[in-house]
């Protein structure tokens, strides 16, 4: 027989990932909740979970039946609310994002998402970006907005949507770097290069090019976007660092805008996320994060403090 709590189950066990937190989120133990799904199973006659892979995702079954369950678990809520109000089922979706977008766009974002979309709970994570792969790869994240990784492209449903190219410019405090501009690159070698560590992309990507240029990999590295700010201004030597981001309190800071020969390449930031499980609820929400996404822009500043391109 096919009841309710079956359905509930199933909902819960999609939306936090595991088993286990799912019983814990229902005050079940996680051979009652694996009950429950064997038998929506055997009562529906579908095969809903993927059980060959690491972390168990939807089937293509098991994705119609997940709509078809919200459809219904929605509408007994409703006869419920005839009579009583209870607390509202959010969906949660757990995504992660690299300090750039945090310190851009991002609090603008969640102010007005969360306002349009009350049914939905965003567990954010703020990290480095290989660190936020490595969790979506276990699917600990179900969305994570990060700089291209190229192995994420070759991995099978696994959905991308490119949000923002942003643009990358050598900076250092200024008269810390004299000779004639533009600059080329080989003469930025006798400057301390600082950069994020390995577990930052772009700083992967940005050595990548370096390295092809003929030049050494950073040799002193801060995670935070921020330090590296402020150790360039304060002249410990040189960092690659989103332009139009930091040129609009750059001048404040003392710091100087190299231009270089060849010039740096384009930095994409991706929405990625798992094609199978969620896929509707999913890409409207990386579509959403497309048209919100500003890499130019810290919100920390006013319009009338920032600097004019």
């Amino acid at each position: 027989m096919l009841t309710l709590k079956q359905l509930e189950t199933f909902v819960q066990v999609v939306e936090l990932g595991t088993f286990e937190r799912a019983s814990q989120r229902l005050n079940a133990t996680q051979s009652t909740v694996s009950k429950r799904i064997s038998e929506l199973e055997q009562a529906t006659g579908l095969c809903i979970f993927d059980r060959s892979r690491r972390n168990a995702r939807l089937t293509e079954e098991g994705e119609r039946l997940l709509e078809l369950a919200y459809t219904t678990l929605d509408g007994a809520n409703r006869i419920l609310e005839l009579n009583e109000q209870p607390e509202r089922t959010l969906h949660r979706v757990r995504i992660g994002f690299t300090d750039l977008a945090a310190l851009t766009w991002l609090p603008g974002f969640l102010r007005d998402y969360t306002t349009e979309r009350p049914d939905i709970r965003l567990d954010i994570t703020i990290d480095m970006s290989r660190t936020l792969y490595q969790q979506f790869q276990d699917g600990e994240l179900d969305l994570v907005v990060i700089p291209q990784v190229p192995e994420a492209f070759a991995q099978p449903g696994v959905e991308a949507l490119l949000l923002e190219e942003v643009e990358m410019a050598f900076m250092a405090r200024e008269n810390l770097v004299d000779g004639p501009r533009p600059i080329p690159i080989g003469a930025l070698e006798r400057y301390t290069l600082i950069s994020q560590g390995k577990r930052s992309g772009f700083a992967q990507d940005v050595n990548r090019w370096l390295s092809h240029q003929g030049m050494a990999a950073a040799n002193l590295t801060a995670d935070n976007l921020l330090a590296l700010v402020g150790l360039v201004a304060a002249g410990r030597g040189i960092s690659v660092l989103p332009k139009l981001c930091v040129q609009r309190f750059a001048r404040e800071q003392g710091l100087e805008i190299l231009e270089t020969t060849p010039r740096l390449p384009m930095i994409g930031y991706y929405a990625l996320y798992h094609g199978g499980v969620r896929i509707r609820l999913l890409e409207e929400l990386a579509q959403r994060l497309g048209d919100a996404a500003d890499f130019t822009r810290p919100f920390f500043l006013s319009e009338k403090r920032t600097v004019r391109d």
